[in-house]
């Protein structure tokens, strides 16, 4: 029997690790080998589609050789498959306990670091894959039979530039989108924290939340809560969460909001924490119902 209160202890180590360079460490660390599993997956990738690439580009009875090796694509792709889980895990986690939060990541997702692995694994490949027998017609050296290339066959020609091209665009466009939503979420925190100084705190009573899959990371909800403004009115909002299936309140929890004592009827104006943490960085924007 342990004489240490589990959930204290739990709470202490978070505390203790929030903003630390050990979890900072380890989420770069994990992040840099998710970017290169990321990288290997990509090369695999690449590497089928050199193959698809060759077949399609060149005659029945021309050379089907890729340049990317078989073994290399047979094992890049288990291989990088099983590190990108194992480490992005990791990276999700250590990030999570850097910022102590479980509702965004510090830097960048897991999804912006795979999209850049991709792009970079891919044009590793295409430094790799094989050349056509000739550009712009499939050569037939048995019957002599040679056809010119369609609109496909120019498409899988011009893989080499759009394919890993595609996936860092996707990539750029992952972490504009991230820095979007922080600059977002910042601002929401800014004015939170002003409602917090100069509003209303009251405890408001969630009224519908729907069940979610309990083996999910995270689950993406919306909930609504009633709350009395300062003269007793019941009031009636909705919230959007993103949040692991513990943390979603049931129907009849209630949690933290703040509004407008002076327009309680402006939604903009009005932040309910879903975890019920009473930092501003916790609560999140509401509309209404």
């Amino acid at each position: 029997m342990s004489l240490t209160d589990p959930v204290e202890s739990e709470r202490r180590t978070a505390a203790a690790l929030r903003g630390s360079p050990a979890a900072l460490t380890a989420a770069l660390l994990f992040g840099a080998g998710g970017l290169l599993a990321a990288a290997v997956l990509g090369l695999g990738v690449g590497g089928v589609f050199d193959q698809l690439r060759v077949v399609t580009l060149n005659s029945v009875f021309g050379n089907w050789d890729a340049g990317v090796p078989i073994a290399v694509r047979a094992a890049a792709i288990p291989v990088g498959v099983l590190a990108c889980i194992l480490l992005f895990g990791q990276y999700s986690k250590w990030n999570h306990r850097y910022t102590g939060r479980t509702t965004f990541f510090a830097f960048v997702g897991p999804l912006t670091l795979v999209l850049l692995g991709l792009a970079l694994g891919t044009w590793v490949a295409t430094t790799m894959w094989a050349a056509p027998d000739a550009i712009g017609v499939a050569v037939d050296p048995t019957f002599h039979d040679d056809e010119p290339w369609g609109l496909g066959a120019w498409i899988m020609y011009a893989a080499q530039w759009w394919l890993p091209g595609l996936l860092a665009l996707l990539g750029i466009a992952s972490l504009l989108g991230r820095i979007a939503s922080g600059r977002y979420r910042a601002r929401n925190s800014e004015l939170a924290a002003e409602m917090l100084r100069s509003g209303s705190l009251v405890d408001a009573e969630v009224v519908r939340s729907p069940d979610g899959p309990t083996e999910a990371a995270r689950v993406a909800a919306t909930i609504t809560l009633r709350f009395e403004d300062a003269e007793g009115r019941s009031r009636w909002v909705k919230c959007q969460v993103l949040l692991p299936p513990s943390e979603v309140p049931g129907i009849g929890a209630r949690r933290p909001l703040v509004f407008d004592p002076c327009d309680p009827g402006d939604a903009t104006r009005i932040f309910v924490s879903p975890t019920g943490r009473s930092d501003a960085s916790d609560f999140l924007p509401a509309r209404t119902a």
